[in-house]
């Protein structure tokens, strides 16, 4: 008879004997943490994200379905201030693809009458911003060094999003900008719990204030054909804040591994959007009413990762390697979604993040 797997149980030991034999919290792994960067030294991230997706629209005698393609290289670059103070700058590239077919129905079957493309490529929403380490913890060496037991540290962020990325067309329900027009102001609060030699756990916290913003948007009534002229009107954008929790766990596997899940809770409120005009749609006389779009606008979604971590800082720091870089995987999948969320998603990145010190000893090799 073929031999059958291991369970998952009996992999438990295992995990924690190289849990054990690891330098404690040798990895830190691509997600957000409570760490700051050390005095002096630069830590620079880039990453590539691909997510597609699909939506879908549909009137009594019109559809459309789209699959879009969406692909982001968030470029991070963190410098360490003070001992206990860091600054960051982020400046995402990105390119969006939509694919859509438009049908409509004749009375007897439905007919393909055209496909839509719309795509973008540029810069993002720059972010600017600092995280300040309110309760302390070890440095990088130290905590690499950390033997068993349990320990605490927290800090809090601040960051300032400029408009400077592409918005969505108003006139493509389907299209997806790099930027979301709207300035913001997001804070965070980020605190990890590490425990043993080999294991900890990052909760993470977000919340945002976007700006007001006055724009062109598209309201379509209900009850008129999609494929009719609808008219763009100037509208002011305000609310909508959003905020997100996560929650990850993470094992160190040995000097050079770690592995990490991640649940993510995420929320927007409802915009709102002040603006009306008078028209004609199809020979039928209407208001286009911009608060419409009140509800639509709002949403909310619960993601699951997995990811899987290389780094050489510990080996670096402790001599025995000469560049301090790491490299993850991460995979992420939907659990649910409503509103302006779409409803199923699935993004893939690859994250490469190395250390430089620029002035200072807070980052020095010891000898082999």
């Amino acid at each position: 008879m073929p031999r059958s797997l291991p369970r998952p149980r009996a992999l438990l030991p295992l995990l924690l004997l190289f849990a054990r034999a690891a330098s404690a919290q040798a990895v830190l792994g691509p997600t957000e943490d409570a760490t700051v960067a050390p005095v002096g030294v630069l830590r620079f991230r880039v990453a590539w994200s691909w997510m597609n997706y699909t939506r879908s629209v549909t009137s009594p005698d019109s559809s459309a379905v789209a699959y879009v393609q969406v692909r982001t290289t968030p470029i991070s670059t963190e410098l360490g201030l003070l001992p206990r103070l860091s600054a960051t700058l982020i400046a995402p590239g990105s390119g969006t693809l939509s694919s859509a077919e438009w049908s409509s129905f004749d009375g007897v079957a439905w007919r393909v009458d055209s496909v839509v493309q719309t795509s973008h490529n540029g810069l993002g929403d720059v972010e600017l911003g600092a995280k300040f380490a309110w309760l302390a913890g070890p440095s990088e060496p130290e905590r690499i060094a950390l033997s068993g037991g349990v320990r605490v540290r927290s800090a809090l962020s601040a960051f300032y999003r400029f408009a400077t990325g592409d918005p969505d067309s108003p006139t493509d329900p389907f299209d997806v900008g790099t930027g979301s027009a709207r300035a913001a102001v997001r804070v965070g609060s980020q605190t990890d719990f590490m425990i043993g030699h080999g294991f900890w756990l990052s909760a993470v916290g977000h919340y945002a204030w976007p700006q007001p913003v006055t724009q062109p948007v598209q309201v379509r009534p209900p009850g008129l054909p999609l494929s009719a002229a609808y008219p763009l009107i100037d509208a002011t954008e305000s609310g909508g804040n959003y905020y997100s929790i996560e929650a990850t766990p993470r094992v160190v596997l040995g000097r050079y591994f770690s592995v990490g899940m991640q649940y993510v809770y995420y929320h927007q409120d409802a915009s709102s959007f002040v603006g009306s005009k008078d028209t004609t749609i199809a020979g039928v006389p209407v208001t286009i009413d911009a608060s419409t779009l009140d509800a639509a606008s709002a949403g909310t979604a619960t993601y699951l990762s997995g990811s899987i971590t290389y780094s050489t800082v510990a080996a670096y720091l402790q001599g025995k390697n000469g560049l301090p870089v790491e490299v993850s995987f991460t995979h992420t999948g939907t659990l649910s979604a409503s509103g302006s969320i779409p409803p199923s998603g699935v993004t893939n990145v690859v994250t490469v993040r190395f250390w430089a010190r620029l002035w200072g000893s807070a980052w020095k090799r010891t000898k082999p």
